[in-house]
């Protein structure tokens, strides 16, 4: 290993926020080949609500703040990264089961059933990544080049 000095390291926040925006946005790739892998399967094509936009508008901004929390967890409590995890993973429970409930839609119709499916899959791909991934990104310094 060698040791050489590094003009500049980036501070926990940022590592957090930028950790959970490169998160955010491999979730929504993610998410994206599912929905298409999952409407293959399925034959589900109605998209009004469940669409590419609100694919890439739910991921990211739901990991940029997982990003946000996680830095101030780490940075104002002992044990931030299990308060961390446990935390999303809660989530992740709560969020990923809300879709079995009967009447999902916006319009107050039943969800139909491929849908939920839909649904769940992304909210678990989401919970996961941010559980997971982004504290995968935000921690190690290879990474963000101060190592």
């Amino acid at each position: 290993m060698k040791n050489k000095s590094v003009a500049y390291r980036y501070s926990q926040s940022t590592r957090g926020i930028l950790g959970g925006l490169f998160v955010g946005i491999a979730t929504a790739v993610l998410g994206m080949i599912f929905d298409i892998i999952y409407r293959k399967i399925t034959q589900y094509q109605f998209s009004e609500y469940i669409n590419i936009n609100s694919i890439i508008f739910f991921c990211i901004p739901t990991l940029v703040v997982g990003g946000i929390v996680y830095s101030i967890l780490m940075e104002y409590t002992k044990k931030g990264l299990l308060i961390y995890t446990v935390l999303c993973l809660i989530l992740t429970v709560v969020v990923a089961f809300i879709p079995l409930g009967p009447n999902m839609l916006p319009s107050g119709e039943a969800m139909p059933s491929s849908a939920r499916g839909l649904t769940m899959g992304l909210e678990i791909l989401t919970g996961l990544m941010g559980t997971f991934a982004l504290p995968y990104f935000a921690r190690h310094q290879e990474i963000w080049g101060d190592a």
